[in-house]
């Protein structure tokens, strides 16, 4: 059983559980060094941290790589009526990486965290890598997830060429041992406008990549080449759902967008921000908060 950590936030915050880790195969082994989360932080006990509250209907947040739940801290800070649980995707954060390297692997490690809290429903957004692993949890776990937002990503598998850039960067990374050349993304994920209106924001968003660890990045490099085509899932979902874009996102176009809407059918719209880069919950955190809790209001009959 694979569990990863888990962040409690808005009406759930004081959750903070790095939970048992598991082995990790020998492939993925590497010096302290290279990672800002040693061994010993990495680990703690079920029993001693408290589960979220019965009934509850979480808003569960997955990050966008090479990023870990982090990236969500002032997001959640905007909504703290809500019962909000950030999660670290394997490899990323306080996660461990994980054995098999796919997306169904990280789908079944969310399932069985939120299900060891005592989850039996949520909403569940994802950004980029996160929408990823939302769709592959809808697909595995259809009773978990009450309402979908995917958020700058697509339903589509890479083509060859970027599964080919997908697996050279893993390699590299592990070879080098450091993600330094990965730094340069900040300022490709953060549009031109958003770092303009936002002094600092593409530095922070560099010193977060720079904290990732090499064996992380792989992981996650590898189980995204492997990501399967998820259009039927999302005809077949009916679920209330959400479709946000960037309209200067490099990473997901709008027609990636329109498509995952027109798959998801009647109960699905589309949020197209305008000047807004691959990561809107920072490049215009107030706006999609606000947003967001919108959506989440609609999927669970707030008023």
């Amino acid at each position: 059983m694979t569990l990863l950590a888990v962040r409690g936030a808005g009406s759930l915050a004081g959750i903070e559980s790095t939970l048992d880790k598991p082995s990790v195969p020998d492939r993925w082994a590497q010096d302290d060094e290279t990672s800002p989360f040693p061994s010993a932080g990495r680990s703690g006990e079920l029993a001693d941290r408290p589960l979220v509250p019965p009934g509850t209907v979480p808003l569960v947040l997955l990050h966008a790589f090479p990023l870990s739940s982090v990236m969500w801290r002032g997001f959640s800070d905007d909504l703290p009526e809500l019962p909000i649980l950030e999660i670290d995707l394997p490899g990323a954060g306080l996660s461990p990486c994980i054995e098999p390297v796919t997306l169904t692997a990280a789908g079944l490690a969310v399932a069985t965290s939120l299900q060891e809290l005592g989850v039996t429903r949520a909403v569940v957004a994802g950004v980029s890598m996160g929408g990823y692993v939302a769709m592959r949890l809808l697909m595995d776990h259809p009773e978990l997830t009450v309402g979908l937002a995917l958020m700058h990503t697509k339903a589509t598998a890479d083509s060859d060429d970027s599964v080919r850039a997908r697996l050279n960067v893993a390699r590299e990374v592990m070879r080098t041992g450091s993600v330094g050349s990965l730094r340069p993304m900040a300022g490709r994920m953060i549009s031109a406008e958003s770092a303009q209106a936002q002094p600092g924001l593409v530095e922070r968003v560099e010193g977060w990549i720079g904290e990732a660890s090499p064996a992380g990045v792989a992981w996650a490099e590898e189980a995204m080449a492997s990501r399967q085509d998820s259009m039927a899932l999302l005809r077949a979902a009916g679920l209330p759902s959400m479709v946000v874009a960037g309209e200067l996102d490099p990473f997901s176009s709008l027609t990636d967008s329109e498509a995952m809407v027109t798959a998801l059918g009647p109960r699905a719209n589309l949020v197209v921000l305008a000047g807004v880069g691959h990561l809107s919950p920072l490049e215009t955190t107030h706006s999609m908060a606000r947003t967001m809790r919108e959506f989440y209001r609609r999927c669970i009959g707030w008023p």
